[in-house]
């Protein structure tokens, strides 16, 4: 019997409970932020204006989120900006390694002429005065054995 009590009690507070959901028993919000201006000598030491307790923190969120935002703007260009100018020094670095590649290449192509040029112009082996002086020589042979082939 006592179990059944116990099933009877908590059964009873769960549709207590599901009837009367606690934010139903809570006090209602306050309207809207409201702000009251105060002039000077109406029970206020200074001049201003006077936030309920609403309004005081829609004012501290908006000063806060305003930061973070800025913050985040500031990061957002600042990494953009980095990134933009860390792709352009790659590009050149691309650049100058290419050119430079390419002035190497050159240079090897020149030098590799230069060397075939220079042992073209040192070439001690050339023969062409010994055969211009044979040449001469057998038109000189041979005019003289037709002459003497004439004259017989």
């Amino acid at each position: 019997m006592g179990l059944t009590m116990l099933n009877k009690t908590i059964a009873f507070l769960l549709v207590f409970l599901l009837a009367f959901p606690s934010y139903v028993l809570a006090e209602p919000p306050e309207e809207g932020p409201k702000v009251h201006s105060i002039k000077k000598n109406e029970k206020a030491p200074f001049a201003g204006v006077l936030f309920n307790s609403v309004a005081a923190a829609e004012v501290l969120a908006e000063k806060s989120y305003f930061e973070k935002e800025c913050e985040l703007k500031i990061n957002f260009q600042v990494n953009k900006e980095k990134a933009r100018l860390q792709a352009l020094i790659d590009s050149q670095k691309v650049s100058y390694e290419s050119l430079e590649n390419r002035y190497g290449a050159i240079i090897k192509i020149k030098d590799q002429e230069i060397e075939r040029l220079s042992s073209i112009a040192l070439n001690t082996n050339d023969y062409s005065t010994l055969w211009a002086t044979g040449g001469i020589l057998a038109g000189i042979g041979l005019t003289l054995a037709v002459m003497y082939a004439i004259e017989r």
